[in-house]
């Protein structure tokens, strides 16, 4: 036994009427979702999901890019005579180009004046002397301009930063001058056809090729370095000769990508001797290639059940675009007929889709599967983004051809008649490739009643829903009504679920309009309030004790000059206002999709691992109630529960450092806080009620909000929340501060109570864990000084009063060498409202108590170990908190029953291990035992337990200290705390889902639910109206995320509670039979 006597200073004596024998926290259950880190496999390993957005540019370089936008010239140079009035007008047309541009903040353009001497030829004059040729000066007269080419560049540079979370690719047209060269250097001559009379078959610059191989964009810097890479790729030669006449091969081009998706070689020899300048082929991105040879094999771009997509943009016909219809005919079939020479009609110019084979290829691009070695059908998709209007010598001419293609593809085009019109195109086209996309959507609960007394019926439920879509995590936060009988309804009174999944007809209370389980509109989201308005964080030098948080230096936004690029993790001015800009609220990266990125980000961002919480600030008769979310964005967020008003966001100086990663896109994610959210009312008269009848806060009363960051870092916050409106930070812990070098990834959830410090008196504590150490997850040897820890803390100072760890501690425990993650169980033995002990387990299934009494009129504390849930040789992880109740036996013998799962969340589809659920029963119920060795002088372990088979009973001498179930198959794990209702343990479990059967990407399936009964004291079966179950199994289902803690919404009076247990938002539809005799209330706190 290790011992420590510690003398607390002196706090006035609370009194607190505890309704049960397990300590509540408020009239409202929360249910923990069980994933907490890379645990993401049961989504993203599961064939059936797009694992990737593929989306590979294919620019136009033909000759007409090189022209002037517009044909908008200035003969005065810009640099010696910047006031002449053609200079002004040249620069007011960069003006409104760039008024286009949506990131100019985060990629500047780059787009500068050309100059040539080649305005109007005499030759070129003499065939199109009219429009904007009319009047044009003598050969070799100076002019500056914009050149088309650098408009169209800074246009897709500006769309990089929306296309985060997407693998981006480049491609460029080549020359494609083959059979033009022989008819240009033959002078032009008239008569002959120019389809069939110059083969040239020693020319090969056909096609395009690739100046940027498909890379993901996850970050703005990723965005920066590709238009960078653009800007180094994507123009013309400055002599202006290299790339005179370049055609546009939009077939030729297609099959070239076509080629690079697949990972197969060119037709074509890239090489100065086939007519390639040098300076293309010096352009090529080698790593697009299997090797460094660009005339080898590309490296295969598809990936399992990706979405793979083309965007060409173009700006006039197909010209000189036949040198691929042989193989492409070889390859989709179809036939063309050649324009026919004649007046009007340039044979080299393809106007109607049968003068081509684009259409053909698109088609089999889209509906063939062209990676048959992967599973899933692996398809491309065509896209087109036509300029071809009044700025062109096109003007006029059909776009059959590409609506063709597209049809036959089921692309989108998006027709423009002005290259001002190209941003929005752009944005409008990425919209519509990422609705194709369908989301994969979870959930996590809370349930609470509008009063707060813990008396009344629960009859709202507050749910955090969040989706995956386009590679970008959202997230939002609904309200909705529980009916007597359990369902869970909306405003509409349309149920949330129906046979055929959820409900799209549901309103949600806070909305006013259908939003179902649309998790970007409605809900919570709908009510932010304005970008830099409404969201705060306090940086770490400005960080005191009870700070008040909602203060206009405090507020994100990147007018506030208190955050520095330290402050948001920014690498130099640019970066700190787009991640200012993002923190304050701004959608940035266009998460709803509506090419608007300067608006309100409807999004909470997502909450995986925090269900909501709500502070009840109630008189007794009426109640204003807050509902608190964390995200994966950084913030705790708080809202109004009558109407959904924004009141705060809170972003931690910890999570402002990374927004720049926080932003929610791909698999690997960023965390934010993940951490469970508790409540704590410092109650000191006992009424549950936290305001006096006239308004004012009880005498001596407190409301606090306690949290860690889970795997968002290794910090844990108290708020102090008592102003409904106005929160403090009373205290904060983190890894950095001196005693608490133990403080890994902060899981756990804060645990806070009450204990003795003298015969007299009373003092608040803060039960901690140290969390996980991250080195587990990636299976590498733990730290043995990382995690292994509990830290108790004033709960109101956050002063560190105990450590307990294996060494260099106040209590010092061997064996405690293993990560702590569970929440502590607290336990009151003689219902006086203070904690006589509390029991917590690490993440190897060892079980910890540990027992407060007073010594000479001093706090004292002695813990050990009482319990292993697994073998030496096994390597299961029990990563879920203990549930723990106390049970009277006979004659008012009382004892502890301490249930336990396991299931390894890193690895949530692995079978390689059997899980199970453990139950241990500590026979010293009553008061601290004389020491915790219960069994021979040891802990209690699975050789002293017995385990349940699927049905039955155990006999009476079988479960002294408890027993042990194990789940149906190896792959079926438990990533929650069990309920204890009515002496009976219900436990959820998840098993992974099979995957798609087959060659299809099917939908996402997250796999099956389901939910187990046993009787507390012998693990048997329980009863239902009809009698004795016949197996543990009540219930299975479609998994909705991780299945949480079971839940029961009661309001019945008669002993069957008909449709009451519930599993998240699936109704389990049993009818239980509760004891009338020993019927026990009591409200959980898990």
């Amino acid at each position: 036994i290790f011992e420590k006597k510690f003398n607390l200073p002196k706090v006035k004596k609370l009194c607190s009427a505890v309704m049960s024998t397990l300590i509540f926290m408020g009239a409202q259950t929360a249910f923990v979702p069980a994933v907490q880190a890379d645990e993401l496999d049961y989504i993203f390993t599961s064939s059936s999901t797009d694992t990737d957005t593929n989306i590979l540019f294919v620019l136009d370089s033909s000759q007409s890019m090189n022209e002037p936008y517009l044909y908008i010239v200035a003969l005065n140079d810009p640099a010696t005579n910047p006031n002449a009035a053609d200079v002004q007008a040249l620069n007011a047309e960069r003006t409104y180009l760039q008024s286009k541009l949506v990131n100019t903040s985060i990629i500047p353009p780059a787009m500068d004046y050309s100059y040539d001497e080649w305005h109007c030829p005499p030759e070129y004059a003499s065939l199109i002397a009219e429009g904007v040729f009319a009047g044009c000066p003598v050969a070799n007269s100076p002019r500056w301009f914009w050149r088309r080419i650098d408009i169209v560049r800074d246009v897709v540079r500006d769309t990089l930063p929306l296309l985060q979370g997407s693998n981006v690719g480049m491609m460029r047209t080549s020359l494609n001058n083959r059979s033009f060269v022989p008819y240009a250097e033959a002078g032009y001559p008239e008569g002959v056809n120019k389809r069939t009379a110059y083969p040239d078959t020693a020319r090969e610059s056909n096609g395009a090729y690739v100046i940027q191989d498909l890379s993901p964009i996850d970050s703005i810097s990723d965005a920066q370095n590709m238009a960078a890479r653009l800007d180094a790729t994507y123009f013309f030669h400055p002599d202006g000769v290299t790339d005179f006449n370049a055609q546009t091969p939009l077939a030729e081009s297609l099959f070239e990508a076509y080629k690079y998706y697949t990972g197969q070689s060119s037709i074509w020899t890239k090489a100065v001797s086939t007519g390639w300048p040098q300076y293309h082929l010096d352009n090529i991105d080698r790593a697009a290639y299997s090797s460094s040879n660009i005339n080898g094999n590309y490296a295969n771009q598809m990936t399992e059940c990706s979405s793979n997509n083309i965007i060409v943009i173009s700006d006039g016909l197909p010209t000189y675009d036949w040198h691929a219809n042989s193989q492409i005919q070889a390859l989709a079939g179809g036939s063309v007929t050649a324009p026919v020479p004649g007046p009007g009609v340039d044979e080299v110019e393809d106007v109607l889709p049968e003068h081509t084979l684009i259409d053909e290829l698109s088609g089999y691009m889209a509906n063939n599967d062209l990676d048959p070695n992967q599973t899933g059908e692996q398809n491309i998709v065509t896209h087109f983004i036509s300029t071809w209007g009044s700025d062109s010598n096109t003007a006029g001419d059909t776009t059959e051809i590409i609506d063709a293609a597209v049809a036959a593809s089921g692309g989108f085009h998006e027709k423009i008649t002005d290259v001002t019109e190209l941003q929005s195109a752009i944005q409008s086209l990425i919209g519509k490739i990422k609705a194709e996309k369908k989301p994969i959507i979870g959930y996590n609960l809370i349930s609470s009643n509008a009063s707060g007394t813990p008396f009344d019926r629960i009859d709202e439920v507050y749910i955090n829903i969040w989706e995956y879509k386009n590679d970008r995590w959202a997230g939002n936060l609904k309200k909705f009504q529980i009916l007597e009988d359990g369902s869970l309804v909306g405003k509409n009174n349309q149920p949330i679920l129906t046979l055929q999944g959820l409900n799209q007809g549901t309103m949600s209370m806070w909305s006013d309009e259908v939003d179902g389980d649309d998790t970007l509109h409605g809900g919570a989201a709908a009510h932010l309030k304005a970008v830099g308005t409404n969201r705060f964080s306090v940086p770490k030098n400005k960080l005191n004790k009870n700070t008040y948080i909602r203060q206009a230096q405090y507020l994100l936004t990147p007018t506030n000059n208190q955050f520095n690029q330290n402050d948001v993790g920014a690498a130099n001015n640019a970066e700190r206002t787009a991640n200012l800009n993002w923190a304050g609220g701004m959608d940035v990266y266009d998460v709803d999709g509506d090419n608007d990125v300067q608006e309100v980000r409807r999004s909470l961002g997502d909450q995986l691992n925090s269900p909501p919480l709500i502070a009840h600030y109630s008189n007794g008769q009426n109640s204003n109630p807050v509902v608190f979310t964390g995200s994966n964005e950084g913030y705790l967020h708080a809202f109004d529960t009558d109407d959904g008003e924004h009141l705060y966001s809170f972003m931690p100086f910890q999570l402002l450092q990374k927004s720049g990663s926080l932003t929610g896109q791909g698999e690997d994610k960023e965390y934010g806080i993940d951490g469970e959210l508790v409540l704590w009312h410092k109650d000191v008269n006992s009424d549950f009620n936290f305001y006096e009848t006239n308004g004012g806060i009880d005498t001596d009363e407190k409301l606090m909000l306690f949290f860690g960051l889970g795997r968002g870092g290794s910090a844990v916050y108290g708020l102090d929340i008592s102003n409904r409106t106005n929160p403090s930070i009373a205290w904060y812990i983190d890894a950095d501060m001196n005693g608490f070098s133990r403080l890994g990834e902060t899981w756990g959830k804060v645990r806070p109570t009450f204990i003795k410090s003298s015969t007299t008196e009373t003092r608040p504590i803060a039960i901690i864990n140290a969390g996980l150490d991250p080195a587990l997850r990636a299976g590498n040897a733990a730290s043995p000084n990382l995690g292994n820890a509990i830290y108790i803390l004033d709960a109101e100072t956050g002063d560190r009063l105990w450590t307990i760890s294996n060494s260099n501690a106040d209590i010092v425990l061997p064996k405690m060498t293993n990560s702590i993650i569970g929440a502590p169980a607290i336990i009151d033995y003689n219902r006086d409202g203070l904690t006589d002990a509390f029991f917590v387990n690490d993440i190897r299934g060892q079980i910890f108590r540990c027992d407060f009494y007073l010594e000479n009129n001093q706090t004292a504390m002695t813990c050990g170990n009482i319990a292993n849930a697994q073998d030496s040789n096994e390597n299961l992880l029990f990563m879920n908190s203990l549930d723990v109740s106390i049970n009277k036996g006979a004659g008012n013998a009382r004892s502890i029953v301490l249930s336990l799962s396991s299931g390894d969340r890193f690895n949530p589809t692995a079978s390689t291990d059997r899980n199970r659920l453990v139950v241990f029963i500590d026979p010293y119920g009553s008061g601290k035992p004389a020491n915790y060795n219960y069994v021979n002088g040891m802990p209690m372990s699975l050789s002293n337990i017995t385990q349940v088979p699927n049905t039955g009973t155990l006999n009476s001498s079988a479960y002294q200290y408890g027993w042990y179930f194990y789940f149906d198959h190896p792959e079926e794990k438990s990533f929650a705390q069990t309920l204890t209702f009515d002496n009976k343990i219900f436990l959820s479990t998840h098993s992974p889902s099979s995957g798609s059967t087959g060659n299809s990407c099917s939908a996402v399936s997250l796999g099956t639910a389901k939910l187990y009964g046993f009787e507390i004291l012998n693990g048997s079966t329980i009863k239902t109206d009809s009698g004795d179950a016949s197996s543990h199994l009540l219930w299975e289902g479609e998994a909705r995320g991780l299945p949480d803690t079971p839940y029961m919404v009661t309001d019945t009076q008669i002993n069957a509670l008909a449709g009451s247990l519930r599993l998240g938002v699936d109704d389990s539809s049993l009818d239980l039979m509760v004891d009338p005799v020993s019927r026990t209330y009591w409200l959980q706190s898990k």
